[in-house]
């Protein structure tokens, strides 16, 4: 072996490992400090890529579990409407029921006059039913966006993502004697989500529009008042249809939130697994670095030794 002075390659071969080994060490030691693996993409650019998709994905779940909530409390508001315009609706009965066997006009005027105060009521049960700023009983459109990609959504009362939705009208006689109507704005409800088939529209058919309540009549048109009383029942059976279709689109919606949630926790775990480090491994491998590291420095030093021995040859 040739002894050299300005050139030692030994100490410049140890420096180079200890830059390398120092590099590593530092890196663990971010490992530790941060709990994650990939602290810069430099680290792992594929698995920076996934673990991101993977976050963005539950966090838009996360806030696609809160539009759902969110729908979940309107399709409950418009359900507690209909309930009480239906036990209206069943005193809109009663009284014309009574209007059929009353003697007298006066008796049928004064029922006709019963009949279009809760007629009344029903009509403040539709202005008043609203939830975040619509009206959803009169014709304001909802939908939920309850996923955390494109075409994730559904509208649970509307033909479209903007369309108009179902309106109720009631509207009660001027006077005491005049009749009374009630009806839709269309005779069916319509929904739109990628849920439900190729074409995301579905409609359920109401089979009954608009609905007039007489009962204030001569004795000779006592026929009206059982028209009114086959229209109500017509009205009621809608009624009860509409609120089964909000039935099923709180299942709908609660078994999205629940899906989602399963999904969320497993987009996290499956994060985890490849963002976060293993801090028993990146330990281990800490110590074990730290220990080459000094040696390294061990070795550095003994390679600056051998220039000393070519100026012991010189004395």
């Amino acid at each position: 072996m040739a002894f050299r002075i300005l050139n030692n390659y030994e100490a410049d071969v140890g420096l180079t490992n200890l830059n390398i080994n120092k590099t590593k060490l530092s890196k663990l030691e971010q490992q530790l400090e941060t709990g994650l693996r990939i602290v810069r993409a430099a680290d792992d650019a594929s698995d920076l890529f996934i673990a991101d998709y993977l976050k963005h994905t539950y966090v838009g779940l996360e806030r696609g579990v809160k539009n759902a909530q969110y729908g979940l409390a309107a399709a409950r508001t418009v359900d507690d409407a209909l309930g009480r315009i239906y036990d209206i609706l069943v005193k809109i009965k009663d009284k014309i029921v009574e209007a059929a066997n009353a003697r007298t006009d006066d008796e049928r005027i004064q029922a006709q006059q019963q009949i279009n105060e809760y007629v009344r009521n029903i009509a403040q049960i539709i202005k008043q039913t609203e939830y975040d700023g619509r009206k959803l009983l009169h014709g304001d459109s909802y939908e939920v966006h309850f996923g955390s990609h494109k075409d994730q959504f559904l509208v649970i009362n509307g033909n479209s993502q903007v369309g108009s939705g179902l309106a109720i009208s009631a509207i009660a006689g001027a006077t005491a004697s005049a009749k009374a109507n009630i009806g839709f704005n269309q005779t069916y409800i319509k929904g739109f989500d990628f849920l439900a088939n190729s074409s995301g529209s579905y409609q359920l058919n109401l089979g009954v529009s608009v609905i007039t309540i007489q009962v204030a009549v001569k004795s000779s048109e006592l026929s009206t008042i059982e028209e009114s009383l086959q229209e109500v029942e017509d009205m009621m059976s809608a009624i009860d249809k509409i609120r089964g279709y909000y039935a099923g689109i709180e299942n709908k919606l609660q078994n999205i939130i629940e899906n989602n949630q399963v999904m969320i926790d497993n987009l996290k775990e499956g994060e985890s697994v490849v963002r976060n480090v293993d801090y028993a491994s990146a330990f281990a491998e800490f110590q074990k670095m730290r220990v080459v590291t000094q040696a390294n420095v061990a070795a550095l030093a003994q390679a600056n030794q051998i220039p000393q021995l070519v100026l012991q040859l010189m004395r």
